[in-house]
């Protein structure tokens, strides 16, 4: 038998990044119920504009999220074609390997990767990487954690930050969740960033119940799990590599224990 099998595992990733997921829990035997609780969107700025613009004056450029690639790039084509021209020159420092993967995607090496993904570290190991002082530009969501900003600011670098997208709760998913929360027994919740924990919070309402608390979460890394636990979620796990698929196997490691 499968470690997942019959196991219904509530998937609330973005739409677009939701069967990746949902293929790993079904490769196991699992059962994915994908409600996206969120939705992106660029945001088009005078302020991000004048980045664009100003991209040769940066010596690196700082992604801590797959998302914030995709509206990088879409936001470089709409403002100015020649801006390509600065990309080629500029480096890449990523948070980990699927953001190192996106990064190729487009075309781009990714010059610095963490030993660990999470922003603190990112930040950290970065100022071990190297000796110098840099111009650097962190690519964030406007809800996007500043731990990768407070590493680098240890040391005497200059650092912009631009707001390049938008989280938003995909308030369309609400009655969509409160029907698989009183009709479905969920065995786990999956959490893939601290935005995900509030936006369930936020849509469950009335279903958000002391049961409700007590099931467990499988969270991305430390900052989704602290979220979890702040939020009331007794029981929260991580995997040893903060992925997907590390997700993953850590639910089937939890189950195969469990028994």
């Amino acid at each position: 038998m499968l470690p997942l099998s019959g196991k219904h595992i509530l998937v609330t990733r973005e739409a677009t990044k939701a069967h990746t997921i949902t293929r790993l829990i079904e490769q196991q035997g699992g059962i994915s119920i994908e409600i996206p609780l969120l939705h992106f969107q660029g945001i088009y700025s005078e302020e991000n504009e004048k980045v664009m613009n100003q991209l040769s004056s940066y010596d690196w450029v700082f992604f801590t999220s797959t998302n914030g690639i995709h509206f990088f790039f879409e936001l470089m084509e709409h403002y100015h074609h020649k801006t390509f021209e600065h990309a080629v020159k500029m480096k890449f420092a990523v948070i980990g390997e699927k953001t190192e993967k996106v990064l190729h995607d487009f075309g781009y090496k990714a010059h610095f990767i963490p030993d660990t993904y999470t922003g603190e570290y990112l930040g950290k190991e970065f100022n071990e990487y190297t000796s110098e002082s840099c111009s650097i530009l962190v690519v964030q969501g406007n809800l996007a954690k500043q731990s990768v900003v407070q590493e680098l600011s240890n040391r005497n670098h200059t650092i912009s930050t631009a707001e390049m997208y938008e989280t938003n709760v995909n308030v369309r998913m609400k009655e969509a969740l409160k029907k698989s929360l009183h009709e479905t027994s969920l065995d786990i919740i999956t959490f893939t960033s601290p935005s995900t924990v509030d936006a369930f919070v936020e849509l469950a309402e009335e279903e958000w119940t002391e049961e409700l608390t007590s099931i467990p979460c499988m969270c991305i890394g430390p900052s989704t799990q602290a979220e979890a636990r702040k939020k009331g979620f007794t029981y929260t796990i991580i995997p040893e590599y903060y992925t997907v698929e590390g997700m993953i196997e850590a639910t089937s490691a939890y189950f195969n224990k469990k028994g």
